[in-house]
């Protein structure tokens, strides 16, 4: 017998989209759909879009909220599915996913999270397949994990004993979640396919359009509470000093035998986002990886000991001599 499947849809001032998300979710004919919406409490014409379709939701509300990961979690209050994952209001499902979904976890009581492909629509219309997770390297699940989270369903048990989604985050709680699911759970009861799922829709108020940077300090909080607990202290420092941490971020247990993967993870964050040195938080931090061990470490990649010498080149000097050189090419190209 199939599982029941909770969609929960987050939705604030999305009524240009909404209407094509719920249709998609309601088009599935999956027998055993429970979808519930929960909105900030919208003025721009979502609620009568809802109202439309409230005989086929399970519950909805549009009220004030503390933000999506608060209306997600409110939503998983009222779950009852077996299968649970969001899809963002500005989002889609494809034909026939939950089909897929519902066989995937009947046919394994074990399975814990399925990753299926997600499909980015551009401005332009254009659709673009989004490259997915690599089974076969466990570690990169940790370390470069591709959170395609409109494609990505999960056991609902696993995700009531994690505690939901962490709303002190609003741009990376998915992340968060995985990480807390993987490092307590391990790698082995996750499945990936390469069956389109979801669409992610590209549109310049998308938070993934608008706030790139909350996105990276918001990482870097989840990676500064990883370094605290395994003792990488100074790591944890340069996370500080480059990167505006949230405050009360909630702690995912890790133990000492998890510390060279904790290691790696940040490591990874720092090189990839300071490719290029704008802003002296940045620069400082910069510096003093530079200084540290971290920087000799044995398990640097090629590509990352490449990086490290663009890196040295943009933050060898002082920051004043920095911005006098870095207005010098601006203005001489």
């Amino acid at each position: 017998m199939s599982p029941r499947i909770t969609i929960i849809t987050p939705s604030f001032q999305q009524a240009p989209f909404l209407e094509a998300c719920l249709a998609s979710i309601h088009s599935q004919g999956y027998p055993d759909l429970e979808h519930i919406v929960v909105d900030g409490g919208s003025t721009d014409g979502s609620r009568a879009i809802i109202e439309r379709f409230g005989d086929r939701l399970s519950w909805w509300c549009s009220e004030p909220d503390r933000g999506q990961s608060h209306a997600i979690n409110k939503g998983l209050e009222r779950a009852t599915g077996g299968v649970f994952g969001w899809i963002n209001s500005d989002d889609t499902l494809l034909p026939g996913a939950l089909d897929v979904v519902g066989k995937a976890f009947r046919d394994d009581p074990e399975l814990m999270v399925l990753q299926g492909v997600r499909i980015a629509i551009h401005e332009n219309g254009a659709h673009e397949p989004l490259q997915g997770n690599d089974p076969g390297d466990p570690d990169a699940l940790f370390i470069a994990p591709r959170i395609a989270q409109q494609s990505t369903f999960f056991r609902s048990e696993a995700v009531r004993k994690a505690g939901g989604v962490d709303e002190r985050l609003h741009h990376v709680m998915d992340l968060e979640l995985w990480l807390r699911l993987l490092f307590t759970n391990g790698t082995a009861h996750l499945r990936f396919i390469d069956t389109p799922l979801a669409t992610f829709r590209m549109h310049p108020e998308s938070k993934s359009s608008t706030a790139q940077h909350r996105f990276v300090d918001e990482t870097a909080g989840v990676l500064k509470g990883l370094c605290d607990q395994v003792g990488l202290r100074e790591l944890g420092g340069i996370l500080a000093l480059g990167h505006r941490i949230p405050a009360g971020i909630r702690t995912i247990a890790v133990g000492p035998d998890q510390r060279d993967l904790v290691e790696r993870m940040t490591v990874r964050f720092l090189l990839h986002w300071n490719r290029v040195v704008h802003e002296r938080e940045r620069f400082d931090a910069m510096r003093a990886f530079l200084a540290s061990p971290y920087a000799r470490a044995p398990h640097l990649t090629a590509a990352q000991q490449e990086r490290l010498k663009v890196i040295a080149e943009q933050v060898h000097t002082s920051w004043l001599a920095f911005r006098v050189r870095r207005k010098l090419r601006h203005l001489w190209g």
